[in-house]
């Protein structure tokens, strides 16, 4: 059950926790006394000796990702948590368990979070990653859903040659994935690629063919390639930095190079399938992924 199961249920009903708001700086901890003695499978961020409970909190006050304390007095031990959900829990005596409410609680790689009019939420991503609400991690405040969401990495520079990740979120018309790079026209071959769950299925495919001297979109299904688009010759200058643009629209990924239109490609997959880009250049200043 997730964590923000557990906080909704408390603000509908407070009958079935035995709970106390216990405040830290500007942090809400609910202590959930049903929980006490247990210790979770639920991603550890680090363990203080501490000499109180409050220390304990505002230890997890000043960790960006924590929103959840299991505080032990008798030892004077402090477990901080980030808790997606909640999964699993040994016994263990002692530990008191205290989570940040959830109309509090800071996404995760946030700088800052703010929960506005219960239905608007202001976050404050540091460089590089954007914040992208999803449908998933809803709080609730006062019975009104709050989308939290997440700050995902989206921009990436200096990378080695092969670049991989998964996507932070799934492609939508609108999105456009920008690839700063150059080609030393010496490899046979550079491409961008989103693959899909099974890595033989290729959503979309670009490449730069040295050996032959053409680009050429396609896409692949479960290993075999549908039908080629392909132009000559190479518009890229070998050792020169290029800006490639991949955007999508509900039909076509249109693909352009230092804004002069190469493709209107067809997308023949969902856009919403992929689930990593690859890019491979000899050169990568910069992969970005502009979510709309």
């Amino acid at each position: 059950m997730a964590v923000w199961e557990f906080i909704r249920f408390l603000l509908i009903t407070t009958l079935s926790y035995s709970s106390a708001f216990q405040s830290c700086d500007i942090l809400t901890f609910l202590r959930h006394v049903s929980l006490d003695g247990l210790i979770f499978n639920v991603t550890f961020i680090t363990e203080h000796s501490v000499t109180d409970k409050a220390t304990c909190l505002s230890m997890c006050f000043h960790e960006l990702q924590c929103n959840m304390a299991l505080y032990n007095p008798t030892s004077q031990r402090c477990r901080l948590y980030y808790v997606p959900e909640i999964s699993g829990g040994n016994e263990e005596t002692g530990w008191q368990y205290y989570a940040v409410a959830c109309t509090e609680f800071r996404v995760l790689n946030a700088v800052s979070m703010l929960v506005r009019n219960q239905s608007h939420v202001d976050v404050t991503c540091p460089s590089g990653f954007s914040y992208l609400p999803t449908t998933s991690d809803t709080c609730f405040h006062d019975n009104v859903p709050v989308n939290v969401g997440r700050c995902m990495q989206t921009l990436w520079v200096d990378q080695v040659r092969v670049f991989s990740t998964p996507l932070p979120a799934p492609l939508s018309s609108s999105t456009e994935i920008a690839v700063e790079a150059a080609a030393d026209g010496v490899e046979i071959r550079n491409w961008v690629k989103l693959t899909a769950h099974d890595d033989s299925t290729l959503v979309m495919a670009f490449f730069v063919r040295w050996d032959t001297l053409d680009i050429a979109y396609n896409t692949r299904t479960s290993g075999a390639w549908s039908t080629e688009l392909n132009q000559s010759p190479v518009p890229f200058t070998p050792n020169v930095i290029s800006n490639l643009s991949i955007k999508v629209t509900d039909t076509q990924f249109l693909i352009s190079l230092d804004d002069n239109s190469l493709f209107a490609a067809p997308i023949r997959i969902p856009s919403n399938e992929a689930v990593v880009l690859l890019v491979d250049f000899s050169l990568i200043k910069r992969v970005q992924i502009k979510y709309p």
